[in-house]
């Protein structure tokens, strides 16, 4: 019987965060553009108090958002080492350099 590994519950804070953050961006950057566009066609869009928020702190909201998912990812690499060298698997993936020397050496 093969022991399944436990889950990282950091990777699904993770992703929402992930997903809020390319949410906000893609709004960032898309509403002002749609808004121009309603404003040129002649019909302007009517007043929405998210628009307004969108606009005076959306940057904010992102650099926010980019930090948390910068300590969460860093914090979710931290936890999966920890997990590793407590299994035993602290060698790594990179296999050993070989000390003898290559035939393009003794020419």
């Amino acid at each position: 019987m093969t022991r399944v590994e436990p889950r990282n519950p950091l990777y699904l804070l993770l992703l929402v965060a992930g997903l809020l953050f390319t949410v906000t961006a893609v709004a960032y950057a898309v509403v002002p553009v749609l808004e121009q566009k309603a404003a040129a066609a002649g019909q302007p869009a009517p007043p929405s108090e998210m628009r307004t928020l969108l606009r005076a702190r959306g940057a904010t909201w992102l650099l926010w958002e980019l930090g948390v998912l910068v300590v969460l990812g860093l914090a979710s690499m931290w936890l999966d080492h920890r997990r590793s060298l407590q299994k035993g698997q602290s060698g790594g993936t990179i296999a050993p350099v070989n000390d003898a020397p290559s035939r393009a050496d003794n020419s």
